[in-house]
């Protein structure tokens, strides 16, 4: 190989240079050029020179990003700039819409943060993200684009919601999310004089929520303390927040795609991973996230970072390039034996312990698990977020751990911190007995346990691996039907049927998506299929978090719709086991699940409590959906003066959609009809069926039509055939 390179060398190039850096590499590259000395030789200096210009492009990348910024920010600050300019100045005080911007509180590469008001409907805090000035390209808009949309996606307790998207008057995108106020996870655990234990309790929590994202298909890119807050009220829960350099594990998942050129660099060097940083052209996955998640654990154990002592601030790209390719990092032991005495005290303080059992503490299992998640070689991590958190379960439970080889002395050692009482009180035994033979025996049935114990450890890592693809190539299909790809969808259906998946927190999602599919496209039994197992995987969730989902509400209407015999017993099991709402949204779904039928006094009085939580709907988040699940208690309870004039109150929300008011005037039908008032009885049904027949599929918001929810449309024919058999019943 001599000269300029020909076709089939560029392609030995590019593929060397997608594999993993080392003996992966280089072993490819001389099984290719086994009989060709020279051609080796050659090759192996293109690979050099390739990591050199790779290099040189992040250095001209980050010179060019400087030059934009500072270009950007002296036009900005011009004061002879026109009026009608295409940039507009937010400040305390402005309003976008609804929403009144009350101070500045951050600030990103491509947005600015804002806390604000909102006025109404309802009064709360909120985050407004903008883009900020000058930084409106296509580049910036199309990323800003894919985060408010990622955001959008998720559904977890421990990842900030989205409430609303549009754009400013000249055009910048906005979207409108919760707020959180609180601290960054590192801050707060020390703040708050956390164990170990309740550091790595919270830390499976944000791992959690990753693990969420990883599922919707997700790479969040920048995981870091700043990017994780903590409130000090309430249950400590954390939040992921600032989606911005998000990518899609599946280009065709976002309308408008973002190219990443060769010499771009997204995230914090601390926390990023040798593939993020490396650009020799290794695609980025889920495994990112777990050497940055395992990055986080690191300074959340030590307080110290990966590489503590190099100041990265006054490194140029490529130098921080070769410091997290090359540097050797030490484990968190090593680096808390290397303190100076005074800082090491002060962390051990913050963990409620001594200097000498925090390093042994952190020596054994827990830095392994560590430095498994951050293995340069990115086949050697934890290929889950998943399997992550079950390593970190084991350390807490005394199991053995799949990141620390289970030698003989390691598994008895384990099995005895399981059960300390039982073996002190055997060895008390066995010493009075003075029988050698029995001592060998028993320690060898012991030793034998615990080779099971991690033979079955092992045994189920497999099995939640294969779980794990089950379910990706089921959600794949919830995918392909989304993009309308049916065909595609059906034949790899057939290949891994749901009988496949296990029902589990994890799989509910793919349950969900399927499930929602067959019942919008008339699929009734399979849906019926997909909704047993969602039942089935909310089982094993807080009911606290099914009801704030809409999993019940669409059970419900299915069942009620297509077998009502079935909806009777899931309505008996949701009585039994949610009947205690912790907020108005849960009693809301609580009370319309269980209330769509006629019911009992004895499923009355047990909903009760729900009533209670919900109070009056007029300030429920969504006080038309509120006013008719009261309503519907009331009228089934025989309260009919009540609720007439709740259902009305319902009536006049200006949010209500066409849905909510055609159930709501159905309900009103059949208590005008139980009050003797024939005529209006029949005017509510009339446009019950008016508003069924016009606007169903077409229904509207503020800004826009939205696709229609299908089992609130359910529920709405649900109440008009109800209202329809009450009215014929009263003039017969």
């Amino acid at each position: 190989m001599t000269g300029t390179l020909n076709e089939i060398d560029s392609a030995i190039l590019e593929v060397a240079l997608s594999l993993e850096e080392g003996e992966v590499r280089d072993g490819f590259v001389t099984r290719i050029y086994q009989t060709d000395p020279g051609g080796l030789g050659e090759m192996r200096q293109l690979i050099n020179d390739a990591k050199s210009a790779a290099a040189y492009f992040i250095d001209a990348r980050e010179r060019r990003a400087e030059v934009a910024y500072d270009l950007a920010s002296e036009w900005t600050a011009q004061p002879d700039r026109k009026p009608g300019a295409d940039f507009e100045q937010e400040s305390p005080g402005a309003r976008l819409g609804n929403y009144r911007l009350v101070k500045r509180i951050g600030e990103g590469g491509g947005g600015v943060v804002y806390e604000a008001e909102q006025d109404e409907p309802i009064h709360r805090r909120v985050a407004v993200k903008i883009v900020r000035l000058g930084m409106n390209t296509e580049s910036v808009i199309a990323r800003f684009d894919i985060e408010r949309q990622a955001l959008a996606l998720m559904d977890h307790p421990n990842i900030a919601k989205v409430f609303e998207t549009g754009a400013t008057a000249t055009g910048r995108p906005f979207f409108i999310m919760e707020y959180v106020e609180g601290e960054k996870i590192t801050t707060f655990c020390d703040e708050a004089v956390w164990d170990i234990g309740q550091r790595l309790k919270i830390f499976m929590q944000v791992c959690d929520a990753i693990q969420h994202a990883h599922q919707k298909g997700i790479v969040h890119r920048d995981i870091k303390p700043s990017n994780i807050l903590v409130s000090g009220s309430g249950n400590n829960a954390p939040k992921v927040i600032d989606f911005g350099i998000a990518k899609a594990m599946d280009p065709q998942a976002f309308s408008r795609p973002v190219e990443t050129s060769h010499d771009q660099l997204f995230g914090t060097p601390v926390y990023m991973s040798p593939e993020q940083i490396d650009l020799t052209g290794l695609d980025i996955d889920t495994r990112s996230d777990i050497y940055s998640l395992g990055a986080l654990l690191y300074e959340i154990l030590t307080s110290c970072t990966l590489f503590e002592g190099k100041d990265f601030s006054s490194c140029g790209v490529s130098t921080i390039r070769n410091i997290i390719l090359t540097s050797k990092i030490r484990t968190p032991s090593q680096v808390l034996a290397e303190l100076e005495p005074e800082r090491l005290a002060t962390v051990a303080a913050a963990r409620k312990t001594t200097p000498p059992q925090l390093i042994r503490q952190i020596k054994g299992d827990l830095g392994r698990i560590v430095m498994k998640a951050i293995d340069r070689d990115r086949s050697r991590r934890y290929s889950t977020v998943n399997s992550l958190i079950l390593d970190v379960q084991r350390y807490l439970s005394n199991q053995p751990v799949t990141a620390t080889t289970p030698s003989r002395l390691y598994l008895f050692g384990k099995f005895v911190r399981r059960n300390r009482l039982s073996f002190v009180a055997g060895n008390l035994v066995v010493l009075s007995l003075v029988a050698g033979l029995v001592i060998s025996s028993t320690l060898y049935s012991r030793e034998r346990k615990a080779l099971a114990e991690a033979e079955a450890a092992r045994t189920e890592e497999r099995s939640l691996r294969l779980q794990a693809d089950a379910r990706e190539n089921v959600a794949r299909v919830a995918i392909l039907l989304d993009q309308g790809r049916t065909e595609e969808a059906e034949a790899l259906r057939k290949k891994f049927p749901l009988d496949a998946v296990e029902p589990s927190l994890e799989a509910a999602y793919v349950f969900r998506q399927l499930g929602d599919w067959n019942a919008t496209h008339g699929r009734w039994e399979e849906g019926a299929q997909c909704y047993k197992l969602l039942m089935q995987a909310n089982q094993l969730d807080d009911p606290a978090k099914v009801l704030d989902r809409s999993d019940m509400i669409a059970i419900a209407a299915m069942l009620m719709d297509y077998r009502e015999e079935d909806y009777l017993i899931f309505r008996r099991e949701v009585a039994e086991h949610y009947w205690e709402p912790k907020s108005k949204h849960q009693a809301e779904h609580l009370l319309k699940v269980c209330l769509i039928a006629p019911a009992d006094a004895a499923l009355l009085e047990r909903m009760e409590f729900a009533v209670k939580v919900l109070g009056d709907p007029k300030v429920a988040p969504l006080p038309s959906w509120a006013a008719l699940s009261r309503g519907l208690y009331e009228f089934r309870s025989g309260n009919h003066q009540a609720a007439l004039k709740i259902c009305q109150e319902g009536l006049n929300d200006q949010n209500v959609i066409d849905a909510c008011r055609s159930s709501l005037q159905s309900v009103i039908s059949m208590i005008c009809g139980a009050m003797g008032r024939p005529d209006e009885a029949r005017k509510a049904l009339e446009i019950s069926r008016d508003i069924i027949a016009e606007t169903r599929g077409k229904e509207y918001v503020r800004g826009g039509s939205i696709p229609p929810i299908w089992f609130d449309w359910i529920i709405a024919d649900v109440l008009h055939r109800e209202a329809e058999g009450n009215r014929s019943k009263n003039r017969n």
